[in-house]
């Protein structure tokens, strides 16, 4: 007796045999739901040619597209994904970590890439300064901020507001002020104590200015 086809089986049919955004998105979620996204690299292979699976990327192309795109088993494939408008920070997480070095480059030079992920491949093309967050550093941080749910701004402002390192030069940002932002988060997440503010810091000239206020 034969198995029954499940909807998720019924949905990679209907893609394979005729591969389109929609079709690709809906695959995406179906296997997300069964915590098997991890075959949809093998699926995407057997789109052939390979320029098929990139005309799937529109200038419209929503993010659901993208992040279902960014696990395409060729590096091509995923030098267009990081270099699109629409990315999110699902993407940029994984595609920062790329084995492939233009797919790396491209998410960098992306005015769309999370702040802290393009300072992190800057870090990584610039090993060997002591001085300055590592890569891995700077991942823990995007890491950590989306664990306690900031956006990309709102990580920005708490960075600006407790080491004045503003979003536009947080790869110049030390490595001791990197890890009083982890310490932040950590605060933030209940992992452990949080900090003081340092004095003369934008943070308490801000809750000085609230005290006089009330």
């Amino acid at each position: 007796m034969t198995e029954p086809v499940t909807a998720r089986e019924e949905i990679e049919k209907s893609f394979l045999a005729t591969p389109d955004a929609i079709g690709l998105v809906k695959l995406y979620l179906a296997l997300q739901e069964e915590a098997r996204d991890d075959l949809l690299a093998a699926l995407l292979n057997k789109v052939r040619p390979i320029q098929h699976r990139v005309t799937l990327i529109q200038a419209d192309a929503e993010p659901l597209l993208l992040e279902a795109l960014c696990r395409d088993p060729h590096a091509h494939v995923r030098q267009v994904v990081a270099g699109h408008a629409n990315i999110n920070e699902e993407v940029c997480l994984r595609l920062c970590e790329d084995p492939q070095h233009p797919v790396r480059l491209a998410l960098r030079k992306n005015p769309r890439c999370h702040p802290v992920i393009r300072a992190a491949l800057v870090a990584q093309d610039r090993r060997g300064a002591s001085d300055l967050p590592s890569f891995e550093t700077f991942l823990e941080i995007a890491w950590q901020a989306r664990r306690a749910a900031l956006s990309a701004d709102q990580l920005g402002e708490l960075i600006e507001e407790w080491v004045d390192v503003a979003p536009d030069d947080l790869e110049q940002m030390t490595t001791e002020q990197a890890n009083k932002i982890l310490d932040v988060l950590a605060g933030q997440l209940g992992q452990g104590p949080m900090p003081r503010k340092p004095s003369g810091s934008k943070a308490s000239k801000k809750s000085r200015r609230t005290k006089k206020r009330s």
